[in-house]
């Protein structure tokens, strides 16, 4: 540790520029997508950021045409909460924390802490890319503004949103350090995970349970009363010439968020958080053992030794286990609120159990399905050396990934009972059956994602996403999701449960042959570059963990 706290200003230059060479030669090999991989991975982000700019050019035309002056400082005021809000939760809601600095590898480099977590902060603007299209919208807009000043207050609208980014930055790397200080702590981090939850919820979770009221919540976060909140004085710093004091408290929030992140990083950087290998023998584990032997009583070797061992090694995989609770409780996030406030019927209310199992499922995908090979690593290259034939590996993966689905689905039920006055059992059975149905699809183009884009995923590393195949889920899950639709559709129109079950079993034999042919096609991928996709996920990440 000596070479990170001790590396002069004069060396800091070239060990930063050697850690981007490394990162660049990490990510310079392609994978077995090609050129064709690249593309429909760049279809994703074009639309995504697409979306977010036309949203950021009419948040632009409201902000020119906005009036009177008190409006457009409340409503700034108000913007900036959510995009705060959004800028430090999202990665947390997505269980994917963004790209990061490996503290273990970067040992070797003779960089000085402030240099390290600099390169950090600057690493947090890629989690906060669409806030600051908003901002950029926003700030425009003002300035075409009378009421809000026009050209003449540009200098002091840009340095409030300055400001505020910077806050933001250094914000999101002590919020991600916490986090992952947290979540390498044995027993903690579905704890934690639950907590998050509950804190998402809880305001609606008080109104909904008429413990609070809606004009008391309202009082509380009224931004229009002088508070000393960041969002406030940044706002009264752009729309007030003589908003002295409240420069003063922005700077002030600044640099406390700054202090708090660059404390929570040099502790990161300064402990080993990797967890022990080792850990007491339980009566917890005993019965988990006994649970991942089950397969071996339903199916024939080898797919029960598949099975067997992807249950044992997703059960003890953090990432996994971090992944499955979130489907869970973040499924209770959507429940809890509107089972347990006013009456109502709308589709949301009668289908949440349907709606909860397949963000479940989803969810699953990114640590599962959607990259079956991704915490194999290295032993990937067991697969060329078993004669084991690819088709039996991918329905194995796919077995075990299913019962995973399964538990979730169960545990999606129990806490519907649990929280619903008046429970419609029949939309539980729904559930298991539409979400089986929607799983077909989905574990189709996880085939193909695997062999297309192989990626690998460090067990330990809490904050590590789905890669660069997560855009493609997002961009194909509707056009999975559209068969089932169909069916929903259809028994809405015709006001017929009969037409509703024929659409459902048409949905899943179409979703059978859908999986049959992916299959097919895996297979034959698989077959003809299983060097290329060991090679791939036998190699190792650069200084720069991908999120």
């Amino acid at each position: 540790m000596t070479g990170l706290g001790d590396g002069g200003s004069g060396g800091g230059g070239s060990g930063i520029a050697a850690i981007l060479r490394a990162q660049w030669f990490s990510l310079r090999r392609g994978t077995p997508g090609g050129l064709s991989g690249t593309l429909l991975t760049l279809i994703p982000a074009v639309l995504w950021y697409g979306f977010w700019s036309a949203l950021a050019f009419a948040v632009h035309l409201i902000a020119r045409e906005l009036e009177p002056r008190e409006l457009i400082a409340k409503s700034l005021s108000s913007g900036l909460m959510l995009g705060l809000c959004y800028w430090q939760l999202s990665p947390v809601l997505s269980a994917s924390l963004g790209a990061s600095l490996d503290l273990r590898k970067l040992r070797v480099y003779p960089i000085s802490d402030n240099r390290l977590f600099a390169l950090e902060v600057l690493l947090r603007l890629a989690s906060g890319v669409e806030v600051l299209l908003i901002l950029a919208g926003a700030g425009t807009g003002l300035a075409r503004n009378a009421a809000a000043g026009g050209l003449s207050a540009v200098p002091r609208i840009a340095v409030a949103l300055t400001i505020f980014v910077a806050l933001n930055l250094a914000l999101g790397a002590g919020v991600r350090s916490l986090i992952e200080r947290v979540l390498a702590r044995k027993r903690v981090r579905e704890a934690a995970t639950f907590l998050i939850a509950m804190l998402a919820v809880l305001p609606q979770l008080l109104i909904a349970t008429r413990a609070v009221s809606r004009q008391t919540l309202g009082r509380f976060l009224d931004l229009s009363s002088g508070g000393w909140w960041p969002w406030e004085v940044a706002a009264r710093v752009a729309m007030d010439d003589r908003g002295g004091p409240a420069f003063v408290a922005l700077l002030a929030w600044a640099v406390a968020a700054y202090l708090f992140g660059r404390h929570l990083f040099l502790l990161n950087l300064r402990l080993d958080l990797q967890p022990s290998a080792t850990e007491a023998p339980s009566s917890r584990a005993g019965l988990i053992d006994r649970f991942c032997r089950l397969p071996s009583l339903l199916l024939p070797d080898p797919e029960a030794a598949i099975v067997e061992k992807e249950l044992r090694t997703l059960s003890r995989t953090p990432r996994f286990r971090l992944v499955f609770v979130m489907g869970f409780t973040f499924g209770l996030v959507v429940w809890l609120p509107t089972s347990l406030g006013r009456e109502g019927s709308s589709v949301m209310q009668r289908n949440l159990p349907v709606f909860v199992s397949v963000y479940a499922l989803l969810m699953l995908g990114q640590v599962s399905y959607w990259n079956a090979f991704g915490f194999d690593r290295a032993a990937a290259q067991g697969w060329i050396c078993w004669p084991v034939p690819a088709r039996k590996i991918f329905m194995a993966k796919n077995f075990a990934a299913g019962v995973f689905v399964l538990l979730e689905m169960i545990a999606v039920m129990l806490v519907c009972i649990a929280a619903q006055r008046e429970i419609l059992f029949v939309k539980l059975a729904e559930a298991f059956v539409v979400t089986p149905i929607v799983a077909l699809y989905l574990f189709s183009a996880g085939n193909l994602s695997s062999v297309h884009f192989p990626r690998a995923m460090n067990p330990e590393r809490m904050g590590q996403g789905p890669g660069r195949s997560q855009g493609l889920l997002l961009l194909l899950f509707p056009l999975m999701l559209f068969p089932v639709l169909l069916a929903y559709w259809g028994r809405r129109v015709f006001e017929s449960d009969a037409v509703f079950a024929g659409l459902l079993a048409f949905a899943a034999v179409l979703g059978a042959v859908v999986y049959w042919i992916a299959m097919d096609s895996a297979v034959g991928t698989m077959d003809r570059q299983r060097e290329a996709i060991v090679s791939e996920l036998s190699r190792g990440s650069g200084p720069v963990a991908r999120g």
